[in-house]
């Protein structure tokens, strides 16, 4: 036989098997590639809320609290000026004090390298949407935003209206784990007694970390993925209840016969529920859309007040999800670190 006479090139058999086996191979690796590439934006994201948390801390050095959720000129409390937070009004600017207030994202911006957007300003008026601080409340924060998300960038609600040549407010993904219940969230005595199911970042106090109950093990931080009322400036949405508005929406739900209530994690508009919250539940023009939530398959990141970051499942058990939200010293007892992955 002539060796010589023997084709060395491909034939198209071989050629379709070779493509096949490469796609297959493809076809095999796309799933493992998604999921390293999710797991490392996950990560990326409890870094941003490690750094949000380390930032209160830094706070804390210098004022010797952790800030309220919302504040007025001069870091006047709601409670400080009388301000029930179901009446102050997302985005309203100009005068009076039912107007939206600052968050305390703003409050924290210089220790988060956000002095560029802190300093210009004006904290002479009393409300955040002043049109001279407007221009700051339309910046995007790279460290506000989690890169699993795909939303909108600003808001998408009509109760914005910025001056003209500038953008409605940019949005965050990160919110304060302000109460249990919405309840709690919007009532000034559940900031006072720990009996109550009030959170560490509340709009109505300021917390000693020295002075909380277990505070290293409460949630203070959470992300969202909320595109009407999640601007980063805003006060008036700046926190929110870890459970859904009318489950279990009580000052103290263990007594009498307590509903436990569920969840809000990643409750969505096709769920259980129309919508995260009503408008007349927060004063907005239309419903809030999402609570505590994330593009994170299955879960949603939370930071501790002990600046420690942990992913908790959709399904984590309501009454242990209670205790992790709540400020109440009952709660903080036990060590619940187990419940965090």
């Amino acid at each position: 036989m002539n060796l010589h006479n023997r084709r060395s090139a491909f034939t198209l058999v071989e050629m379709l098997v070779v493509i096949f086996v490469i796609g297959m191979l493809i076809f095999l690796l796309l799933p493992s590639t998604r999921r390293a590439s999710e797991a490392a934006r996950r990560a990326s994201c409890s870094v941003k809320l490690k750094n949000l948390a380390t930032a209160l801390h830094i706070y804390h050095d210098n004022f010797q609290h952790f800030p309220a959720s919302a504040t007025y000129k001069d870091d006047s409390k709601l409670n400080d000026v009388n301000v029930s937070l179901a009446t102050v009004v997302p985005g309203q600017g100009g005068s009076g004090s039912t107007g939206a207030p600052y968050s305390f994202l703003v409050r924290i911006m210089p220790y988060v390298e956000g002095g560029y957007l802190y300093d210009p300003i004006n904290f002479k008026r009393d409300e955040a949407f002043d049109p001279a601080n407007y221009p700051m409340a339309a910046t995007p924060v790279p460290l506000l935003s989690c890169p699993s998300y795909r939303g909108a960038i600003a808001s998408t609600a009509p109760d914005y209206s910025p001056p003209a040549g500038t953008a409605k407010p940019a949005l965050t993904n990160y919110k304060a784990l302000g109460a249990t219940t919405l309840a709690c969230l919007q009532d000034s005595a559940s900031a006072m007694d720990d009996r109550l199911n009030g959170g560490i970042l509340h709009p109505y106090a300021t917390y000693k970390f020295d002075t909380l109950k277990a505070p290293t093990q409460t949630a203070v931080l959470v992300e969202t993925k909320e595109e009407k009322y999640a601007a980063w400036f805003d006060g008036s949405t700046a926190s929110i209840p870890g459970f859904h508005p009318g489950q279990g929406n009580v000052k103290d739900d263990r007594s009498p016969s307590p509903p436990v209530g569920q969840p809000a994690l990643n409750i969505s508009v096709s769920g259980t529920q129309n919508s995260f919250m009503t408008s007349a539940q927060f004063a907005g023009q239309e419903a809030m859309q999402w609570g505590p939530s994330s593009e994170h398959p299955g879960l949603v990141n939370h930071a501790t007040g002990g600046s420690e970051t942990r992913s908790i499942n959709n399904d984590i058990d309501p009454v242990v999800y209670r205790a992790l939200v709540s400020r109440r010293a009952d709660d903080n007892n036990e060590d619940l670190g187990e419940y965090f992955k």
